[in-house]
């Protein structure tokens, strides 16, 4: 079946209401007000419009890369949040020389010379440590967080300042991408290394995973009939935050086998439709992952929900195929493959 498309066109013109303030005003606004400090109402101004885009959005500003001062907009690390601030940055104007943009918060490791307070505890940052556990299988890596000053935080505090601390140390993009489970302890892990050690950590980690393949698992043989999953590896939405629609082709096929997967001929016709697909979508989807068990095939792919051409293709592929069926479900984050990452 098909979904509706509908335009999120609320969103849209939010987005468009932001750049025009943003040429007409915003920017020298902006400017004169990180030179100078003093921002008098400005920061109500930006919260209206940053929150008419989507309600969970912040922004701040921050030094740039290749322009002086950047202007950030964050989901917080939630992935329908992220797809609207890709949205947003992908509409900016060309960055000047005085600002560029980005959808999300990027690594600030001069941030750990910094002392802050937190519920009234003044925290030298510099005296952070981290436990690192590496899944190599999964691509991610586990992290433990010490501070002298945890003991004297609650356990709320204690997880925000280590979320705090691994945006400035890899960037919220990065946490997204290769970092598993977040936790903090008030007594500091056997194996524990400086904090500032966690980037060098996921460099590697990042050259080891830096090939994109396809693997290949048996998922039961026990009871019920054999499930053959075959997924991209590193699985990661983040690498791409606008396909946030997710499409199963749902795929028949003869059983001539008693454990219910496919002859040698019913594969290669298998492998022949997954290849047309994927010259049929080209850059607008991407296929990552298919199940095979008891005479059925489900594709997985994933396009953006604006761009109505990728799903209607879909739609136009499997229209010529009566023994293809299509669902269409909203999925930024990719959480209905996440038991294949």
């Amino acid at each position: 079946m098909s979904m509706q498309w509908r335009s999120n066109t609320v969103q849209t013109r939010a987005v468009s209401a932001f750049w025009r303030w943003w040429s007409a005003d915003g920017a020298r606004l902006l400017s004169a007000a990180v030179t100078s400090g003093d921002y008098q109402d400005l920061p109500d101004t930006l919260d209206a419009m940053v929150k008419a885009i989507g309600p969970g959005l912040g922004w701040e500003t921050g030094p740039g890369v290749s322009a002086r001062h950047q202007f950030c907009l964050s989901g917080g690390r939630d992935p329908g949040l992220r797809v609207l601030a890709e949205r947003w940055r992908r509409a900016a104007p060309t960055p000047t020389p005085m600002w560029e943009f980005a959808a999300a918060r990027q690594r600030q490791p001069g941030m750990l010379a910094v002392t802050l307070e937190a519920a009234g505890t003044p925290i030298t940052l510099g005296l952070s440590r981290v436990s690192v556990t590496l899944d190599e299988e999964r691509a991610l890596a586990h992290v433990i967080f010490h501070h002298p000053a945890f003991t004297r935080l609650t356990p709320g505090h204690r997880h925000q300042l280590s979320c705090l601390l691994l945006d400035w140390l890899l960037g919220e993009d990065n946490v997204q991408r290769w970092i598993g489970t977040i936790n903090a302890a008030d007594t500091d892990p056997p194996d524990s290394l400086p904090a500032t050690a966690l980037p060098e950590i996921i460099e590697a980690m990042t050259a080891r995973h830096a090939h994109i393949g396809w693997t290949l698992k048996d998922a039961g043989t026990s009871s019920g009939p054999r499930t053959i999953i075959s997924a991209l590896r590193p699985l990661r939405w983040i690498d791409h935050p606008l396909l946030d629609l997710h499409t199963a082709l749902h795929v028949r096929y003869p059983q001539t086998r008693s454990d219910g997967l496919p002859d040698y001929d019913e594969a290669i016709e298998l492998h022949r439709l997954e290849e047309d697909l994927t010259a049929a979508l080209g850059p607008r989807g991407l296929l990552v992952a298919t199940q095979t068990s008891d005479g059925r095939r489900i594709l997985h792919c994933y396009t953006d929900s604006e761009d109505q051409n990728g799903r209607d293709t879909i739609d136009r592929f499997a229209q010529t195929r009566p023994h293809v069926e299509v669902t269409h479900t909203r999925d930024p984050g990719w959480t209905l493959i996440s038991p294949f990452t």
